[in-house]
């Protein structure tokens, strides 16, 4: 069993379900994806990190690492920060599915083109 399946024996049933499930979306369709505890939850990274999933009393978060910098025509993610943002369930709300899986692939494109950007030569001032 790995810590991550140890950090949801932990959670309430409520939370479990809306937990599982999202992590089910983001491991489908992020097949790449390394799963590990970081901070305390599970985290998810490629490249960089790009989600993470966090429990609380009353709700359960999809967060995404760089969430600022996503297109979300459906108005799904909350946060003013320069680069965080996040979805908020209430426990026992249902999970926008689609919205979350059209999220997660952006932000796994989102990760692999800052990677291409960091491994593009730079060019020499003139």
């Amino acid at each position: 069993m790995s810590t991550v399946d140890s950090w949801f024996d932990t959670l309430t049933p409520e939370q479990q379900e809306l937990l599982r499930r999202l992590r089910e979306l983001i491991l489908t369709n992020a097949p790449e994806a390394k799963e590990e505890i970081k901070w305390g939850q599970p985290c998810y990274s490629q490249h960089k990190l790009f989600a993470y999933l966090a429990k609380a009393k009353g709700h359960v978060t999809l967060g995404f690492q760089q969430g600022a910098h996503l297109a979300d025509p459906l108005g799904l993610l909350d946060g003013e920060g320069k680069d965080m943002r996040a979805i908020r369930f209430p426990l026992g709300a249902a999970i926008d599915e689609a919205g979350c899986v059209v999220l997660i692939k952006a932000a796994v494109a989102f990760d692999l083109k800052r990677l291409c950007a960091a491994s593009e030569p730079r060019a020499k001032p003139a």
